[in-house]
């Protein structure tokens, strides 16, 4: 039985965090919240998995590209701007407002710190996720879906008030749990990235429900 946990980046009362657990589709929702920074949506995490993390999902920038854009984002904003996305639901990481850009990476050291060895980081994007999980549509846009419209993925109770913030930590788990399990319709996006730069070691990883092939350098 894993452990997934997924953070949403936010300012004062806006950083989500939510903790998943299971073996398969749909995972368990242990519990979700919001709080004010990194340090303390990292403790409220840890509280409710008990102090155990199989694997964490961000959404935020975990790694660069020093050319700028990054085709880890080309390829999510490609994909799911066919499914009929608007363009700014994937923006470039040097348009990011500083919590995202900042919290994001110092709730991915956190864990790092705690995480045992063959446990994994990745980087997440619920919004686009939820265009590539066939969820968004281009009626049905991710600002009308509500955390307790995903039972297909998540066995929950108690969530009906669930806000944006939760919902989106919550699919970050999501995007744990297929770091830690690797379905066959998913990819690691860093992979993929030419010349990436992060300050996490072990490098993040950016799992998304996408079949691709390496670019050419």
């Amino acid at each position: 039985m894993g452990i997934y946990v997924g953070f949403d980046p936010g300012g004062i009362g806006a950083f989500g965090w939510a903790v998943l657990s299971g073996k398969a589709f749909p995972l368990q929702l242990v519990g979700c919240g919001t709080a004010d920074h990194a340090q303390s949506a990292f403790e409220a995490a840890r509280r409710c998995a008990g102090d155990k993390f199989n694997a964490v999902g961000i959404d935020a920038p975990l790694f660069w590209n020093p050319a700028g854009d990054r085709y880890a984002d080309q390829i999510v904003r490609t994909a799911i701007t066919k499914l009929g996305s608007r363009g700014g639901t994937v923006g470039s990481v040097n348009s990011l407002r500083g919590a995202c850009l900042i919290q994001g990476i110092l709730v991915a050291m956190m864990c790092q710190q705690m995480l045992d060895q063959g446990s994994h980081i990745t980087e997440a994007h619920p919004k686009a996720l939820l265009w590539l999980l066939g969820k968004a549509t281009r009626t049905h846009r991710p600002d009308m879906i509500a955390l307790n419209d995903l039972h297909d993925y998540f066995v929950m109770s108690g969530t009906q008030g669930a806000n944006d913030h939760e919902r989106d930590a919550s699919l970050g788990a999501i995007s744990a749990f297929a770091a830690q399990t690797r379905p066959s319709a998913w990819q690691d996006l860093f992979c993929l990235e030419p010349n990436p730069i992060t300050p996490l070691d072990p490098s993040p990883g950016y799992w998304m429900p996408l079949s691709l092939e390496k670019p050419s350098k």
